[in-house]
């Protein structure tokens, strides 16, 4: 079969990937100039890995991912170690990734403790999101956990993710948030791009044709030169539909000489709902600096409306914005340079009973298929699932 596909993140290159090598000719039109969508990297002359636009990182549960990664004999570039998480609260830092930090973490009595580790270890036991689904993060949380172990650990990054759609979030998405996560974190060694150039270079030997700057607005610019139009953009680019909107995400890096944590923290959770990001992320406390010019690289995070003005901003503006904030952290913050990644299409917002909301891969037109992140739930979005829903698609597509 002739198959167009609309986009070249991890999606739709997995799905490229495996019809191509079932002997389908391919396709893949990408309406920007490179390839890889949110998981996309870059490398400046004098690093020797790439850096993702938007931080990434796999879960040692995350099985979709490594299969493929040893399907394209990548393997030996995988390896997971266990960095350092933590809370950003009340002006101070406090680890917050294990048992023993919970019982050390400041802002919890005893009794608060012992329910916060008793609740979480059941969403980590249970598989019923079903069930969990027809209520709200916010109401289930603050039931199970207690008013206060929600307002300290939960409601921030709710109100920081999601902004005034917080209330609206379904509990079965923060369970998929808990279940999944491991306290070891996965990479490859020269960033995700390998993975990216990987999977290319195997489409490209099973013939298939990719072709970049060029934007597929709608579905007749394809004519009739396809048996079967698989989607991975964003539903609503085609589509009317019930899922609710996306949020967009910002993401400025920030190089810097110095460390910016100098506890060694990896992920830090703003647990401020007056600062403007949710996440600060020190790449190059997980990864070897030396691998970027012997360089600390650090990522400034969040998740907000479609028309927020961050997305009007330039990356300066964003800069002197977040600044202030930054140096509450850590006083003498210097970039040495920065840069600003963002995307419209970053974070489905996953209500309650979201899952009746979900399309089937096979829309109402004629051999046009979807596939996206807006449909990998209950889990969230990220590289395991965008493969596992192009391994699904390119199934679906095998057997029609």
């Amino acid at each position: 079969m002739r198959i167009a596909i609309i986009g070249t993140g991890i999606t739709g290159l997995t799905a490229a990937f495996k019809l191509s090598q079932k002997g389908h000719q391919i396709t893949i039109f990408e309406k920007e100039n490179y390839l890889g969508g949110l998981a996309a990297g870059f490398k400046k002359k004098d690093w020797s890995w790439h850096l993702e636009y938007f931080f990434h990182h796999l879960f040692t549960s995350d099985k979709a991912a490594k299969k493929l990664i040893t399907e394209l004999d990548l393997s030996k570039k995988l390896f997971f170690q266990r960095p350092k998480t933590s809370i950003y609260f009340r002006g101070k830092i406090a680890p917050f990734d294990s048992l023993c930090s919970l019982l050390n973490f400041p802002f919890l009595s005893f009794p608060q403790k012992i329910r916060t580790g008793l609740t979480t270890a059941y969403l980590r036991l249970t598989n019923n999101w079903q069930k969990l689904e027809k209520t709200t993060a916010s109401q289930w949380l603050s039931k199970f956990y207690g008013q206060k172990v929600y307002q300290i650990l939960w409601e921030p990054l709710l109100t920081g993710k999601f902004g005034e759609q917080k209330n609206q979030i379904s509990m079965a998405w923060f369970w998929a948030r808990i279940k999944k996560r491991s306290s070891r974190l996965g990479y490859l060694e020269g960033g995700f791009q390998i993975l990216i150039d990987k999977l290319v270079k195997e489409i490209k030997r099973n013939q298939g044709k990719i072709i970049l700057n060029h934007e597929i607005k709608k579905l007749k610019d394809l004519g009739k030169n396809f048996d079967k139009i698989i989607i991975t953009t964003p539903t609503e680019k085609f589509f009317k539909t019930k899922l609710p909107k996306m949020f967009g995400a910002i993401s400025l890096i920030l190089e810097l000489k110095e460390k910016f944590f100098a506890d060694g923290t990896y992920w830090l959770n703003i647990n401020n709902a007056n600062f403007p990001f949710v996440a600060v992320v020190e790449h190059t406390n997980f990864t070897n600096p030396k691998h970027y010019a012997n360089h600390h690289l650090l990522y400034v995070g969040g998740y907000y409306p479609q028309s927020h003005r961050y997305f009007k901003m330039n990356k300066k503006q964003i800069l002197k914005e977040f600044l202030p904030y930054l140096q509450k952290i850590n006083p003498n913050l210097s970039p040495i340079t920065y840069r600003l990644s963002r995307n419209l299409y970053a974070q489905p917002i996953v209500s309650v009973n979201y899952s009746q909301l979900i399309p089937p891969f096979k829309t109402p037109i004629s051999n046009v298929y979807l596939a996206n992140m807006q449909m990998v739930y209950p889990w969230d979005r990220g590289i395991n699932y965008a493969i596992e829903i192009g391994e699904k698609i390119a199934d679906e597509i095998a057997k029609n």
